[in-house]
């Protein structure tokens, strides 16, 4: 077998097995939502039970209503039967369908993600940038303590305090995933800007926009990509407390009301679909990574 052949069986192996660590994972973290949630306090108590104009009948009626939930295991089985039949259930809180509420509140979380992560993304190259490259020590300091008090606070502290100042939700994404981000990509940009090659340059009076570029960036370019995908996953957490405090109708607040509403279908399904993306942007980081170490 010759050595491209090699590498290629060694890759599919490697793909193979990592699609089904997240089939895994997702099954997994599914059957642990509902189980969690099944467990929980409150769960089968319905808000309709206290409208004191039900009859007796409609009340008992609403409460056999979570009757196939009560086993998790069996509930979870007739829900991916159902799921490969096309249908994701019904919410029983929010009276919809679940592919509806998906499909009307994606497009909000998606564009709060995606102005979230591109805003943490300019902050931390304008606050890493010139510090590490032109050796700005004031402006690292500066960076360091700003980035250390946004670390310090949890997003639904930065939700509330920006919410006050009118500040749009946009930026309080960019603000939580900002200090992990600057962090992160500090560090890298240090290690690469010590390298001997880079130093002589430098001591030779190379300006640092040349050397950023192709010494710096480039043959970091692995590590900034597992850093996208980690930044996806840190955005989606953060837009839950962000959406339920600004009242935004996305997937956040969706998962927020279905948690206090325990509503089962629902939260499984977000779950499955919460693994499923960080396991497949996390697949993608790792695929790219010895490829674009090879090319360096």
């Amino acid at each position: 077998m010759s050595l491209d052949a090699a590498g290629t069986s060694a890759r599919t192996t490697r793909l193979g097995r990592a699609l089904l660590r997240i089939a895994a994972t997702a099954l997994a973290g599914g059957l642990l939502s509902a189980t969690m949630v099944r467990f929980s306090p409150g769960f089968g108590l319905d808000e309709k039970q206290l409208d004191a104009r039900l009859s007796r009948e409609s009340q008992e009626a609403v409460l056999r209503s979570h009757d196939q939930e009560r086993n998790p295991l069996r509930f979870y089985a007739a829900w991916w039967k159902r799921v490969f039949a096309g249908d994701l259930g019904f919410s029983q809180s929010l009276n919809r369908p679940i592919r509806e509420l998906l499909a009307d509140r994606a497009p909000a979380t998606l564009d709060l993600m995606l102005w979230g992560i591109a805003g943490a993304w300019v902050l931390a190259i304008v606050f890493s940038v010139p510090a590490v490259m032109r050796r700005l020590a004031r402006l690292a300091a500066v960076s360091s303590l700003f980035s250390g008090m946004t670390a310090s606070l949890p997003a639904a502290g930065i939700a509330i305090l920006l919410f006050r100042m009118g500040i749009s939700a946009k930026w309080m994404v960019a603000l939580v995933l900002f200090p992990r981000l600057y962090q992160y990509l500090r560090n890298v940009l240090q290690q690469a800007s010590g390298r001997p090659h880079v130093l002589l340059a430098r001591a030779k009076g190379l300006r640092w926009q040349p050397l950023l570029w192709r010494h710096v960036l480039l043959p970091a370019r692995a590590q900034l990509i597992a850093l996208v995908a980690v930044s996806i996953n840190m955005a989606f957490g953060a837009a839950v407390a962000i959406e339920a405090i600004c009242d935004i109708p996305g997937l956040g607040q969706l998962a927020w009301k279905a948690a206090a509403a325990r509503d089962l279908p629902v939260l499984v399904v977000l779950t499955v679909m919460i693994a499923l993306v960080t396991q497949m942007s996390n697949l993608v980081a790792d695929l790219s990574t010895p490829i674009l170490r090879s090319q360096s």
